[in-house]
């Protein structure tokens, strides 16, 4: 396939939304299957240490999928230039590194609910870093109302019946909205990387560099013997490189050939997904807000990509 095609193809919307959807899909099963895999793995719940050290683990594995998908399925070379070498480890601390030390520690100190409301502000972050750097990327009525009623959607499917905590903490609140810029701010420096470097160079690269700063602070702060694996959180490990090294991937394949503040809209999908495959798997009672939170980011999205119609001026 030429770079035309794909680039035709991945400017189109109805494949930019199936991709968006499964990538989130993915990033979406993170959240029960983590809760499995610290359940397995008997991780004390304020042992951010060994959870920092686990997601390090799952990283590097990622980027090793990536290096062998992208050599022997591919056939692209590994090489890359080395007057990019310092963004790709830039681009490794922030999206790897930084981003999850912040998340770990700030969900340690924080309610789960509150943590993915304030992930899901990485998509308004987007879409304010891509207006400052990219002069094309323009704020319109369509795409700020519905970038205000997608996040309303990822606050409504993570309301619980009782009240919910608002208070605010740096060490908790204050950690996770670092964390959502880190991940904001990765996918605009990943898309700069992608426009000279395969999305898979640009996803597998800092996610080595990032993992291994990340088993490093692990390992100091809990020790390698506080993650043990057993066959079954072996497996649950693997299963959530594959889901990490293949959403991004799609990610930054997309946001290659398109404005970020285009398809930031979409990363409301995430809590949702995330929503609906904890019920699944760990059988979470899920409402009618699920459903509410579904239709309102399908509206976000339709006002995002909505195109206004020009009028024909009368001869």
């Amino acid at each position: 396939m030429t770079q035309d095609y794909i680039r035709q193809r991945l400017q189109q919307r109805s494949v930019i939304l199936a991709l968006s959807t499964f990538a989130c899909l993915l990033w979406g099963s993170a959240f029960p299957f983590l809760k499995i895999s610290y359940a397995m793995l008997e991780l004390p719940a304020h042992d951010w240490g060994a959870k920092v050290l686990f997601a390090g683990y799952r990283f590097f594995l990622a980027s090793l999928l990536l290096f062998m998908v992208t050599s022997f399925g591919l056939k692209q070379p590994l090489r890359i230039a080395r007057k990019r070498l310092p963004n790709f480890i830039g681009l490794g601390l922030v999206q790897t590194t930084f981003q999850y030390f912040f998340f770990y520690n700030g969900l340690a100190y924080s309610t789960g609910i509150t943590g993915s409301i304030i992930g899901a502000t990485t998509s308004l972050f987007m879409v304010i870093i891509s207006r400052i750097y990219y002069k094309t990327d323009l704020l319109t009525s369509d795409k700020v109302l519905g970038l205000l009623v997608g996040f309303a959607g990822a606050m409504v499917v993570n309301l619980p019946a009782s009240s919910l905590d608002l208070g605010f903490s740096f060490v908790g609140e204050g950690f996770l909205l670092i964390s959502s810029l880190m991940g904001a701010l990765g996918s605009i420096m990943a898309k700069e990387l992608s426009a000279d470097n395969h999305p898979f160079l640009v996803t597998a690269y800092p996610m080595l560099f990032g993992s291994i700063l990340l088993i490093g602070t692990g390992s100091i702060a809990s020790g390698f013997g506080s993650v043990i694996f057993g066959w079954k959180s072996l497996l649950m490990l693997l299963y959530l490189a594959f889901a990490s090294a293949t959403a991004f991937s799609i990610w930054y394949s997309i946001l290659k050939y398109n404005q970020p503040g285009e398809v930031a809209v979409y990363r409301f999908l995430i809590p949702i997904w995330g929503t609906l495959l904890s019920a699944l798997f760990l059988k979470e009672p899920i409402g009618l807000s699920t459903a509410a939170a579904l239709l309102m980011v399908s509206v976000g999205i339709g006002l995002v990509n909505r195109k206004k119609v020009k009028s024909i001026p009368a001869s």
